[in-house]
């Protein structure tokens, strides 16, 4: 996607050389010299730009698909993991939230590792161990086995920021923001694909076929980054050279982090079971408060930070974690509540006595909402702006929650909402990782993505577990459905939420705060990769970080000389470029 509007705001200023130092700025004066024979690795041309750019633009999309996947494989295999392991229908649901909870513990540590020339290596390591536990998972033979496949298998989950970060690095400047973009809307697309393909396998044969499936996708997607991944480009050695030898890994930071995360989405994901006021789920977000101040407590002091605090506090990269939270409690309130609708008996006076089949095809559309979210996108954010991207995003998303609250009684209905909401999704989550990446430098995407991710997981437990409290609300004592006003109070909330991420695209184009339009391609004599100019072969590059906060950077004349340009202090601290 494009990033079109008019600023003073980030990484893409008058100088292309800003997102490459920002990340040297506390390194001291470093130097690094690069270009020479042997230093560009197989498969990708100079400066680490992929030789076969579609080939690699397919295989992180495909990735991000079966990342999607394996989030959904869960939910519709609850009922059928009540009836094989006979166990309640409450324990049944941690097939699905331990894979959750895994995948947002695992985000931000994922995240760090690949930043840097370890990347290639950390995507096919979660891939592997994706594989591992949906072979542990096919062959469970009791529930325990199974939850621990999940479990595995919700390392997957941790990994969309990587690619993200390769598609940075590897593709040219612009069509790196674009393929950014898409990969962000194929989470949304994957769910809509996820749904019916499990439901079908659920429905006519054993749903351990639905893992065998599953491994064999990540199988294909492990051979995939394997040919069409380069190792670590140019671009990233150029930084981390002068630093990764040297950083040491925040297992502090990490700890803190996963311990935070894992007690708020149990305490959301137990709430509306256990009850919002019982001393267990107190306790467990009591007890997030205080690993979350320890935690930024540890990360403001660490020389090594897990997640940079400094790059989370620009007002774009703190809009888009926040519509991450209100667009995940959007999306994962509204499907859970839509799969429910749909498998709810017609003795009930509402619902449509649909089985797991039935539940997967009303999802489906939230896929096809997504295509055409790609496209509005991209339009949009050319003639006005991210920040108008987002705010449309959480505008048609709010349209399809409500419009569910009013309208629900057919199946077209329910249909054309999912579209809705797919298109809202697709379009809010086209612009979260644009407003990130144009803010922060090219060795912390991983970072500072993750933990939006992060943020997106939690506002979805969070959307679940108290559409689920509306419905308990609502349930007449000693019946078990509610009634269907239920649905309509759920909806009406999951709504009006939906538009605070709305809300925040307007206070961010009200701001001003919004990226600018990244450089054009490639310039003659040298390739731009992940936001840094690099030369052709046979040229040098060289980077320095001075501790008093300019960054500057040698850059090849048109004759092969170097011509130094200066990046401002502001932008070695991750915030925008200088006017």
């Amino acid at each position: 996607m494009g990033v079109g509007d008019r600023s003073t705001g980030a990484a893409a200023g008058k100088s292309t050389t800003g997102t490459a130092t920002a990340g040297d700025a506390e390194a001291g004066t470093s130097r690094t010299r690069t270009g020479e024979a042997g230093t560009i690795e197989a498969g990708t041309s100079e400066a680490g730009v992929a030789a076969r750019p579609r080939l690699l633009v397919a295989t992180l999309v495909y990735t991000g698909l079966v990342v999607s996947l394996i989030g959904t494989l869960g939910t519709p295999l609850i009922p059928l993991v009540v009836r094989e392991h006979h166990v309640s229908f409450v324990a049944a649901q941690w097939i699905l939230t331990v894979t959750l909870l895994v995948g947002a513990v695992a985000g931000p540590t994922l995240g760090r590792l690949g930043d840097g020339p370890r990347r290639k290596g950390v995507l096919m390591g979660g891939l592997g161990s994706v594989l591992a536990g949906a072979v542990v998972a096919a062959t469970a033979w009791n529930f325990p086995q199974l939850v621990a496949g999940r479990a595995l298998m919700g390392i997957g989950l941790g990994l969309m920021p990587l690619t993200f970060a390769t598609a940075r690095e590897c593709l040219p400047k612009a069509s790196g923001v674009r393929v950014v973009a898409v990969l962000s809307v194929s989470v949304a697309s994957g769910t809509g694909l996820g749904y019916p393909l499990t439901g079908t396998i659920a429905d006519r044969v054993d749903y351990r076929y639905a893992f065998w499936l599953a491994a064999l996708l990540t199988a294909a997607a492990i051979a995939l980054i394997a040919v069409a991944v380069p190792r670590a480009g140019a671009a990233t050695r150029l930084l981390a050279s002068g630093q990764a030898r040297r950083r040491p890994f925040d297992v502090p930071g990490a700890a803190l982090i996963g311990l935070t995360l894992g007690a708020v989405l149990i305490g959301f994901s137990q709430a509306p079971r256990w009850g919002w006021g019982s001393a267990p789920v107190l306790g467990l977000f009591a007890g997030g408060v205080v690993l979350a101040a320890g935690w930024l407590a540890v990360e403001r002091t660490s020389r090594a930070p897990l997640v940079d605090l400094r790059y989370l506090s620009p007002l774009p990269v703190m809009v888009s974690n926040g519509a991450a939270v209100f667009m995940g409690f959007g999306m994962f309130g509204t499907v859970s509540l839509v799969i429910r609708l749909i498998e709810t008996p017609l003795s009930a006076g509402y619902g449509f006595g649909g089985g797991v089949l039935l539940a997967g095809l009303m999802i489906m559309p939230v896929s096809v909402g997504t295509l055409v979210a790609t496209r509005v996108a991209r339009v949009v954010d050319r003639r006005f702006g991210t920040a108008a991207v987002l705010t449309l995003g959480g505008l048609v998303v709010a349209v399809a929650s409500l419009g569910l609250a009013g309208w629900r009684g057919h199946l077209v209905e329910v249909a054309v909402a999912t579209g809705l909401l797919g298109a809202g999704i697709g379009t809010a989550f086209a612009a979260m990782p644009t407003l990130i990446i144009t803010h922060v430098p090219l060795a912390e995407t991983g970072s500072a993505t993750s933990f939006n991710q992060a943020m997106r997981v939690v506002g979805g437990s969070m959307g679940s577990a108290l559409a689920a409290s509306l419905l308990a609300g609502f349930t007449p004592a000693g019946a078990l459905l509610p009634r269907d006003a239920g649905y309509t109070a759920a909806f009406l909330m999951l709504g009006l939420v939906s538009l605070l991420g709305a809300v925040l695209g307007l206070v961010l184009r009200a701001s001003g705060q919004v990226p600018a339009r990244p450089p054009a391609e490639p310039r003659r004599g040298g390739v731009q990769a992940g936001g840094i100019a690099l030369p052709a072969r046979g040229g040098s590059v060289a980077v320095e970080a001075p501790a008093e906060g300019r960054a500057t950077m040698a850059k090849p004349r048109a004759a092969g000389g170097l011509q130094r340009t200066t990046v401002a202090p502001a932008l070695a601290a991750g915030g925008g470029a200088a006017p």
